[in-house]
Formats: C-alpha cells, structure tokens, sequence
C-alpha cells in the first residue's frame, strides 16, 4: 500500500519534469513532501506496533490478557505444591533474616537457591493481603500473564501476512496455542517461579527480534542492551533458566551481524552480565562470604566449599537416555504418563506439532531454494524473525533436554509452539484459506487432546497461609531429619530457635563436612531445649533411632501438633530428654 503512494508521487513529479519545469521551480514540492511524510509517519506507526495495532489499544489488550490470567488463577485456587512447603517459604525468610550459618539447612539444597524471585510471594503472605487470598491469587497470576501479553506481541511480530483477514487468524491461533498448554495453565498462580523467569525470557527474544529489524542505529542499541537486560535478570532469577542462554546468545550474534553492528552484541552482553548480578550479586555474595563459595552447594566439585562434599549436584531422572530419545522426546509426553518429564501425569501434543511443523516448513523453504536455483531470499513475506525462533527454539530445547528435561522448566518453548506452528505453516502452504484451516486445527488439536500437570492446589480459607506452631522456649534446637517438604513452618515459629537439618537430600551423618559436624555439636551440646520434628504418624522407634546416632533419646512428654492450611504432611514437634523442663 505504502509502495504504491511512494509510485504515485514519483510519477506525478517525474511527469512535471518532462513537461518543462523552470530552474528555480524544487524538484519535490511543499505539498508533495507532506504527502511522502505523513506516508512515512503511517508506516512508522504500523511497524512498530504488532499487527498494525496503536500502542494505547495495544497495551489495553495486554491488560486484559494479565487481568484475564489473574482471574483464571483464582479460579484454580492457592498454591499447594510440593516445593512451597519445601522452600519457597524458608528460602526469602532465611535470605532477609541472615540464617545460612545460624540455621543448617532446613529446607535442604533447595534452601540455598535465589531467593530474590520468592521475594513478591513472601511479601504477599507476610503483608495484610494474607487475610485475602483471592487478592494474592489474583496478584500472583496477573503477574505470570505477563507471559501471555508478551507471547502475544511476539506472534504478532512474527505471523504478520499482509491481509488483516489472514494476520488475525493465524496471530490469534498462534497465540492461543501458546498460553492454553499443560505447563503455562497449570503454573499460574503459583510460587514455582518458573513463570516469573520466563517473563524475563521471552521479553528478551522479543527485543533480539525488534533489534533485528531495520531501524535507527539508537533504537537498535537500545534494542539489543535491552533484550540482554532482560536474559540476565530471567537467568539471574532461577538459573535453571541458564539453557535458554545460547538461544538468546546465537540469535543476538545473528541479529547483530545482519545489523553488521558489534556494538550491539557488546550492549546485549553487557545488558545480560548488568541483569545477572542486579538479581542474583547479593545472594552469590552472601553464600561466598558464609561458605565460600557463590554457588553453595551447587558446583561444588568445583568451588570445594569445606561445609559440604566436593561433589556436583544433579537431578538426571528425566534426561534422555540416547541419541534417539533425545531426537524424539517431544512425542514422548503426547501419552498420558506420569515421569516422563515430570512427575505428574499430564499429555501435551504441542511440542510434536511444533516439531512436525517446523520439519516441514524447514523442508518447504530448502524445495524454494532449490528450485530458485540456489538463490538466497527471504523464507517469507508473511513472517518476520521466524528463522531466528527456530533457531532460539532448537538450541534451547536441546540444552534444556542435555540438561534437566524437566517439564516445568522448559516454559517458554511450550509457550512457543504456538509461533512455530503457525509460522511453518505459511512456509509451507501458499494459499491462504489452507493456513488458515491448517492453524485453526492444528490449535484444535491441540487443545481437545491436553491433560494438564496437577502440582497441588488448596482450598480457600481466611488466609493465603495459616500456619500455627505451638510456642517453643528461646534459643531452643529443633532437628528436622527428613527428606519432606516441612521447612514451611519455620517462618511461623520461634525466631530465635535453631533449626537443624539432616538425613535429607544433601546431609547425612555419615558425611564429614562442616555443615554435619556443626549439627553433631549444637546436638550434643547440652544446656539448651532441643526438640526433632516428627513428620506424618508418631514413630517413636524412628525417632529415636536417628536420636541414638546422636547419643540422645526421646522424651516421655507428648508431641504438639503444627497446624497449617497447607495440606501435605502432619506435623509435630517432640521434646528430647534433657535436664530442662518438658514441654
């Protein structure tokens, strides 16, 4: 359209030209030069907002997406997963409080990781919204539909045909694609965290797909220190969002060389490493100045951190076994199946339609190439950036898979299925009902053939989280020896009482490391009221069998039970035999 207003004013002037134009007389009139710069002005607008839409409506629709998750989350009730009572309540708790050396890892190795993302949570339950929970259900899926707002730009940005009536469609069933799957629905809402680092992710392939377009070289620098900014603070919130990394990398440096700017790499660089120590500095400070190392307890075959084993620390149960496994895992979740790459069972086909998709419009564009005669085009018209999601999509997926194959953190490449699909798609068929039909079924498909994970959700009460735990003595020891999610109670209990843990997933008796010899002697030393936390029945022969160990016994006094609404395990608190008083 634009092109034909540019034809239009050219052969209007070159027609005065030839007609005899005096000497004096401007080449391109007063009035001509407005025209070309309102043109200009339009065409601005349309490409630096998705699918033509005006930032004001842009952004309204993006408020009614978050506001439409907030909702949904709510719907699907509070968090009660397995890694809230775990960690995610100690972790921000301990962090603010300085307990790594005055507690010994209650919550176990988790309780070491980035609290900084658990932070808005935390706050949520520690302020008055905890006596409305709705509103920190509300507040908490809002946030992670920020997911949703930027999906929706980035299949705006990418499926973009011409013809309204087909750049709707196919934007439209892109982005539905992305945001109705088993992992982004069943995390909303949650504490999990991995939607709060995907967020970052997502917002940074959309700015290397922006800085990757023609533009001012300013807006480009802008682009590309930004979308670094953006993968650094992701990566810096839960570093297992570290394989998303070399996605974002390889396609920045792609960017970069069509741009034929260094600059601009050396911004998104410095971008990522300005993100990564503004979120994650502090606590790597803080864990090398307690333990000596910045990663503790992780990496340490490498860090050697004398408080626990030099070994590394990796959860191997859903990597691919072989080469062939790897190359097919995306079919193995379209079964339902639990511990697959979860341990829920959940059944998902977007990953293999995506698969499928791109394989075919890969194959499409090399038939085009070849029959072109080995000349070098565009893929398409109709997408902008598809090449660089390919790309971003095959080398995260495969360093996630090499990685962990965890389900839940792989959150943006599920998200993406979405774009992959319906961009292969216009690769791959010309005509433009057939993309049409050809997306609408394949967002049909699937959606009418998912089972979504269930990580656990409660029931709504008076509050978010209502724990109650029976009043301990001051500077009283309690040892939690289990390798259940409990470390949940501890921010409701005694501040000033020591919690130590042990025979969980990181220490053992048997270790010698200083983590095991410091429980061994706050334990054996005597003078203080110490307490072991039982977990589910009453066991007294467990008990005391793990207290022997120690050289101490239980006490004859009944245990007092901790109240919660978080459903999971009963707890209870059983006073040992000493020279103080029962409790």
């Amino acid at each position: 359209m634009h092109a034909a207003v540019y034809r239009s004013i050219l052969q209007e002037n070159l027609s005065l030209s030839s007609s005899g134009r005096s000497q004096d007389q401007p080449f391109l009139p007063a009035n001509t030069i407005a025209q070309w710069a309102a043109s200009g002005r339009s065409h601005l607008q349309s490409s630096l907002t998705p699918g033509g839409l005006k930032v004001s409506h842009l952004c309204l629709v993006m408020l009614s997406i978050c506001c439409g998750t907030g909702i949904l989350s709510v719907a699907l009730g509070p968090d009660n997963y397995w890694d809230l009572r775990y960690y995610h309540l100690y972790a921000p708790w301990a962090y603010l409080h300085d307990r790594y050396l005055y507690d010994v890892g209650p919550a176990q190795e988790q309780g070491f990781l980035n609290p900084i993302a658990d932070l808005i949570f935390y706050g949520l339950i520690s302020s008055p919204l905890n006596e409305t929970p709705r509103v920190i259900a509300f507040v908490m899926g809002a946030m992670h539909g920020i997911n949703a707002a930027v999906l929706f730009a980035i299949s705006l940005h990418v499926v973009r045909p011409l013809a309204p009536s087909e750049r709707w469609p196919l934007g439209v069933a892109a982005w539905l694609m992305g945001v109705s799957g088993a992992g982004f629905v069943s995390l909303i809402g949650t504490s999990t965290n991995d939607l709060t680092s995907s967020l970052f992710v997502l917002g940074s392939l959309l700015g290397v797909l922006k800085a990757a377009r023609p533009a001012t070289a300013r807006a480009s620098a802008v682009g590309f220190a930004g979308a670094g900014l953006l993968a650094g603070i992701g990566i810096g919130l839960k570093f297992t969002s570290a394989v998303f990394a070399p996605g974002l990398g390889a396609i920045a440096l792609v960017a970069a060389a069509r741009r034929r700017t260094i600059g601009g790499l050396v911004l998104f660089g410095a971008g990522a490493l300005l993100g990564g120590l503004a979120v994650a500095g502090h606590h790597m400070l803080t864990l090398w100045h307690d333990f000596g190392s910045p990663t503790f307890p992780y990496l340490n075959q490498i860090f050697r951190s004398p408080y626990w084993e030099p070994e590394a620390i990796r959860d191997a149960r859903f990597i691919p076994q072989d080469l062939w496994q790897l190359i097919t895992y995306p079919f193995y979740w379209t079964k339902l199946a639990p511990y697959v790459v979860a341990e829920p069972a959940f059944r998902d086909w977007r990953a293999a339609i995506a698969y499928v998709a791109m394989v075919a419009g890969l194959a499409a564009f090399a038939v085009k190439f070849v029959r072109s005669g080995y000349r070098r085009e565009r893929p398409s018209t109709h997408t902008c950036g598809l090449d660089l999601v390919f790309m971003f999509v095959v080398l995260s997926y495969l360093c996630w898979a090499l990685g962990f194959g965890y389900y839940r953190y792989a959150m943006p490449l599920e998200m993406l299925t979405g774009v992959v699909t319906v961009g292969a798609l216009i690769w791959v068929f010309e005509d433009r009902r057939l993309r049409i039909v050809a997306a609408i079924a394949s967002l049909i498909l699937a959606a009418t053939t998912t089972v979504y994970l269930d990580w656990g959700r409660g029931h709504y009460g008076d509050r978010y989280v209502d724990v109650r735990v029976p009043p301990l003595p001051a500077n009283s020891v309690v040892l939690i020896a289990s390798w259940d999610p409990v470390a949940y109670f501890i921010p409701f209990a005694e501040p000033t009482a020591q919690y130590l843990g042990i025979e969980n997933n990181y220490l053992e008796l048997s270790q010698r490391n200083q983590l095991v010899a410091e429980v061994k002697r706050i334990m054996r030393t005597p003078g203080r009221p110490r307490f072991i936390l039982n977990v589910d029945e009453f066991n007294s022969n467990k008990l005391n069998r793990i207290l022997e160990l120690l050289g101490l016994r239980l006490n004859a006094s009944p245990c007092q039970p901790i109240s919660s609404n978080l459903e999971g395990h009963a707890l209870s608190l059983c006073r040992i035999a000493d020279d103080a008083s029962a409790f």
